[in-house]
């Protein structure tokens, strides 16, 4: 015979944890208050550690085009300059493609789109790397850019393979109708502006090891691709989130 008892064990009463809100009350955000009384902390806030180097992209100035020349010699003489990072200094993965290739962490010869980063400046003071972005010499090839869709259709150029789905004729459906309607929608897309500026604050560690503290809304990924790029195993790479930028 056997027997079951109602009574809770303090083990369980242990495990209960109380409800964070109930039916039909707001329940707060859990850094509502720190936002309002600028308590939160950003990456910008976290106190930098002994030695911390700051870098800065210099970018494309032009639409699209091959680079004919990368002049980076005024950029090494500028104050405060550590290192000048281009892509071939990249050790492991220069795609840095969120879901398909093309996007690269660095323009690799050629750049596809005005403001592309072409290399880094890495100097003492966040300051001094932007002032010295300033005095790289940089020549292109100009080409004619695409800023339209009209044009792309005209020219074939697609971000994607083109896929269509067909059921029956559609054609003669549509000249059969009774009524149809026809027109043009031009959307205008925009990113989302994030709510904590881009950034990242990365502390190298032992074996090659590094951690990221970004704001980003996919730590797993940046995880992934910082392990790509420098090349080591994807453990060695930690990535922390605090405050989450964008929407």
């Amino acid at each position: 015979m056997s027997f079951t008892s109602s009574k809770v064990t303090p083990w369980e009463q242990r495990r209960q944890r109380p409800p964070k809100g109930k039916s039909g009350k707001e329940l707060a955000h859990e850094s509502a208050e720190k936002h309002v009384l600028g308590t939160a902390v950003y990456i910008d806030d976290v106190p930098e550690i002994a030695g911390t180097l700051h870098a800065v992209a210099g970018k494309s100035t032009i639409n699209c085009g091959l680079i004919t020349k990368l002049d980076l010699s005024g950029v090494w003489a500028s104050p405060g300059v550590v290192d000048v990072i281009t892509v071939d200094d990249v050790p492991g993965d220069i795609d840095i493609s969120p879901a398909f290739t093309g996007d690269l962490i660095l323009a690799n010869g050629r750049v596809d789109f005005y403001g592309q980063a072409i290399f880094a400046v890495v100097a003492e003071t966040f300051d001094q790397a932007k002032r010295a972005v300033n005095a790289a010499v940089v020549e292109y090839q100009q080409e004619e850019p695409i800023l339209s869709v009209k044009e792309a259709l005209k020219r074939d150029s697609f971000v994607n393979p083109t896929h269509t789905m067909v059921e029956g004729d559609v054609e003669n459906a549509l000249s059969a109708a009774a009524n149809t309607l026809s027109g043009e929608m031009y959307v205008r897309g925009q990113e989302q502006f994030y709510l904590e500026t881009q950034i990242s604050y990365a502390i190298p560690g032992e074996d090659g090891s590094m951690k990221v503290l970004c704001s980003t809304q996919h730590p797993s990924e940046v995880q992934k691709l910082v392990a790509e790029v420098l090349d080591v195993p994807i453990n060695h790479v930690q990535a922390e989130v605090r405050r989450m930028g964008g929407g």
